[in-house]
């Protein structure tokens, strides 16, 4: 189940677990103090959905630490049942471990981006695969979220059966990890594929059509049912590249549109905002122009400033510049727009 509303935004849950460990990780913080959907009144916030970038740039953090690329894996066995939430609930829930698996890769937007997340089981008699992938981001961060993904399936997977259950392989599309000693003792094999067609973990048959312990009848459909509730009253926070834009809107009224002055403003460097951009398939010009021109067009239906100074306040060189880009955008001449917005505007009452 993928609701609209929760694309771009991973849970409150997952954001407030990995913000937790990046502080008990004794990683850098202070990049942190200006993301508002990173603040404790959202982390604080159940229904909260927080922007996937905010959740990125945590990510990138978590990597620099001393486990790299595999903190990803590591920091499941730091998270037991109940961390996710209602996530874990149905994973843990179902008759057996096939029926949970698949009703929570079916219900990956309870925790995850469901615009970038991807999750396909395979099946063959003989066992069980999940597979995984997620969104082009920065190769560091793509792996520490491939291996926290498959290791969330397998820490899941031993809570609901109650036993230490091994996969019959892992397989990732990364090469072999500094920590590779690590991750063999963590999934309990050495049959870690890297360089992999795709991301994978696939359990035995057996392992995953045994009833689970601790299932109660009907439990599993009433928890697919506080999902559909929870996705639908989510209450996503506003995106970043929302607040990128609203910072980008006051740099233009503060005659300062310049790379570097909102990257400052951003709590960030100019090549991380750029890259940031390039994640979200925009770039710094593209923004600009846009901002540009819906600055340009307010100006002129609901102000009376002669051309001149609208070009100035827009960054444009001349009027000559700015009826050029007027007519590019709208396919009319500046006072035409003008002409437009006073006819389209309601008449004042008469006296």
């Amino acid at each position: 189940m993928q609701p609209h509303h929760a694309h771009g935004t991973i849970s409150v849950h997952l954001a407030r677990f990995i913000v937790d460990a990046l502080h008990r990780s004794g990683g850098d913080m202070g990049r942190f103090a200006r993301f508002h959907d990173l603040g404790p009144e959202v982390l604080g916030n159940e229904l909260a959905r927080v922007s996937t970038p905010s959740a990125l740039a945590v990510w990138e953090e978590l990597t620099l630490t001393e486990p790299g690329t595999v903190v990803g894996a590591l920091l499941t066995d730091e998270a037991p049942i109940g961390t996710f939430g209602l996530w874990d609930y149905l994973v843990t829930s179902g008759p057996s471990l096939r029926e949970s698996l698949k009703q929570v890769v079916e219900y990956n937007a309870v925790i995850g981006d469901p615009a970038h997340e991807k999750l396909l089981v395979e099946e063959d008699g003989r066992s069980l695969t999940i597979r995984h992938a997620t969104g082009s981001w920065g190769p560091d961060v793509v792996e520490a979220i491939d291996w926290f993904a498959l290791a969330m399936f397998l820490t899941r997977a031993r809570a609901a059966t109650g036993r230490a259950l091994v996969p019959l392989r892992v397989g990732v599309t990364h090469g072999a990890p500094g920590g590779y000693r690590r991750l063999a003792e963590f999934f309990g094999t050495t049959r870690i594929d890297f360089g992999a067609p795709y991301n994978s973990i696939t359990f035995h048959d057996d392992d995953v059509r045994a009833p689970l312990p601790k299932a109660q009848p009907g439990l599993d459909r009433l928890l697919v049912q506080q999902a559909r509730l929870t996705l639908a009253a989510a209450q996503p926070v506003m995106l970043w590249q929302d607040s990128f834009r609203m910072v980008l809107a006051g740099a233009f009224r503060e005659d300062a549109v310049n790379l570097e002055h909102v990257a400052g403003r951003l709590a960030m460097s100019p090549r991380t905002l750029q890259r940031r951009l390039r994640e979200l398939g925009t770039t710094w010009r593209e923004e600009v122009e846009s901002v540009r021109q819906e600055r340009t067009m307010e100006l002129l239906r609901s102000t009376d400033l002669p051309l001149q100074v609208i070009a100035a306040r827009v960054g444009y060189s001349d009027m000559r510049a700015l009826r050029r880009a007027v007519r590019r955008w709208d396919g009319r001449a500046p006072r035409d727009i003008r002409n437009a917005a006073v006819l389209a505007a309601p008449a004042a009452p008469a006296g």
